[in-house]
């Protein structure tokens, strides 16, 4: 395991943006570092693919003390972190239409310079700026994850 470890390390060197769960770690701290120049990651993949164990590991990295569980039903979770900046993630999964996310004022929301961590972003994909990290999780048939990061993630 260690030298699979390794192994990934020296991939992400090189470019190579896949990572399995055991190296959930470094794509957290990996994210942590690419959301100092784009706040929004956008996250893709499909029901239990790992969308909000991620967001978790994610918040915790970056300083929150007890993340909540998946927004699926109050669709927006809100976070304040010890510096001021917020958090939010956001669980689209329940949006049924772009007027329902207007009526949720997403359109505002987005305007804010805070972070935003979106599952099922697809949904709302209008409402996104361009400028933002595309996360895919796929669910690989051994059960692990593969996570995928395009290069070009609008910069």
């Amino acid at each position: 395991m260690v030298i699979q470890h390794k192994l990934m390390i020296r991939h992400m060197e090189k470019g190579r943006n896949e990572y399995s769960l055991e190296t959930l770690p470094i794509l957290v701290e990996r994210l942590h570092e690419m959301l100092k120049e784009t706040k929004v990651l956008d996250l893709h993949g499909e029901m239990g693919a790992g969308k909000t164990t991620l967001v978790i590991e994610l918040l915790k990295t970056m300083g929150v003390q007890d993340p909540e569980g998946s927004p699926t039903y109050s669709l927006i979770n809100e976070y304040l972190l010890e510096n001021g900046s917020k958090i939010y993630h956001i669980d689209a999964f329940r949006i049924n239409s772009i007027e329902e996310a207007y009526e949720l004022g997403l359109d505002e929301l987005f305007e804010e310079n805070a972070f935003f961590f979106v599952e099922w972003a697809e949904k709302i994909i209008n409402f996104l700026p361009e400028r933002r990290i595309t996360l895919t999780i796929t669910t690989n048939a051994s059960l692990t994850r593969t996570y995928s990061i395009p290069h070009d993630h609008g910069s």
